[in-house]
């Protein structure tokens, strides 16, 4: 039983200590191509298509205002 419970309590010490990291190299992966999109779009309509990473993406709308 000790044995197993080391077991259990190692797994979740390793994935409470990657499982950040990972989540964190994935957002700054996100905002990179998010960076490289808008760069991509500027000047260009909502809807047109342009390169962004050797991939195809359409140019978003622009995100308008809230109502004050």
């Amino acid at each position: 039983m000790s044995k197993l419970l080391t077991a259990v309590l190692a797994g979740a010490f390793a994935v409470a200590t990657v499982s950040p990291v990972a989540f964190a190299a994935k957002h700054e992966m996100d905002k990179k191509t998010a960076d490289a999109l808008a760069a991509a779009c500027k000047g260009k309509k909502p809807g047109d298509t342009v390169k962004v990473d050797g991939k195809d993406a359409k140019c978003p709308a622009p995100k308008s205002e809230k109502a004050k």
